[in-house]
């Protein structure tokens, strides 16, 4: 006759057998969310290099025809246009960076309207921001030119604006589409020499809603900031290239390229 186990034992044993079940549950629940996480990843890599694939070959059409253009003595170029790269729509959009603000030589006049511009226009809470926008505009040139004996300091990428004091990645993002340094800087007739007028072009034009320039500037300035808005299904994504027409042109092409940003997405808003 066969022994049974006592009760006990046998709560044991099942007791066991559950912890055992709910951790392998656990273990695989957390393989198929690293999986997940693994795959979107993977999705985002692929459309972010698609978009700089996509916006390079857009970018340097758009250049070959405004050399053509050059050439052929004509004067300007679309505000905005849109070609098929792969199947992909790009709309590009030629700047020339003279119309920026030049962070590297702007007054306090100048750089307070930038801020104020941007201030109006950022989609975060703009009351976190801890200076106001003339705050921010001395900040910046107590930086760059120094303050009480303190030597100055120069931008070399727009980056940099970051190591100004008070200024956060919430201001920068909100700036970053206005400003050159000295380095990317062009020189361009007949711009408008008050710069909140200038700002108020550049925003209506980048948002969609009016010309780029004024009838007096023209497009086929030297230095352009060349922007490559890439729709990959639901998501828009900026290439940003700067290109100088001047130079060497050691690349082979007749246009040097200054500064390459990576792709980013722009979610619902192109600007």
């Amino acid at each position: 006759m066969k022994r049974r186990a006592p009760v006990n034992q046998r709560g044991v044993a099942l007791g066991i057998v559950v912890w055992f079940i709910a951790g392998m549950s656990l273990l695989v629940s957390g393989i198929i969310a690293e999986a997940r996480v693994d795959t979107r990843l993977a999705q985002l890599h692929y459309a972010k290099a698609k978009a700089a694939a996509a916006g390079d070959g857009a970018i340097h059409l758009a250049l070959a025809e405004q050399v053509a253009r050059k050439q052929n003595k004509q004067k300007g170029a679309d505000r905005r246009r849109e070609l098929q790269i792969g199947g992909n729509i790009v709309a590009i959009r030629m700047i020339p960076s003279g119309l920026l603000v030049n962070i590297s030589t702007e007054a306090v006049k100048g750089l307070t309207s930038l801020f104020s511009m941007a201030q109006g226009r950022s989609q975060g809470d703009t009351r976190r921001w801890r200076l106001s926008p003339e705050q921010l505009a001395r900040a910046v040139v107590a930086y760059r030119d120094g303050v009480n004996g303190r030597r100055g300091s120069q931008f070399f990428s727009l980056e940099d604006l970051l190591r100004v004091p008070g200024v956060d990645r919430e201001v920068f993002d909100a700036v970053r589409d206005f400003i050159v340094t000295e380095n990317l800087a062009g020189n361009i007739s007949g711009a408008a020499k008050n710069t909140g007028s200038r700002l108020r072009n550049l925003e209506s034009a980048m948002s969609g809603e009016g010309a780029m320039l004024d009838g007096n500037v023209q497009l086929a300035a030297d230095q352009l900031r060349v922007d490559a808005i890439v729709r990959i299904g639901d998501q828009e994504w900026l290439r940003r290239r700067w290109v100088s027409f001047q130079g060497d042109n050691s690349g082979g092409l007749p246009w040097d390229i200054l500064r390459s940003e990576a792709a980013r997405p722009l979610g619902q808003r192109s600007i």
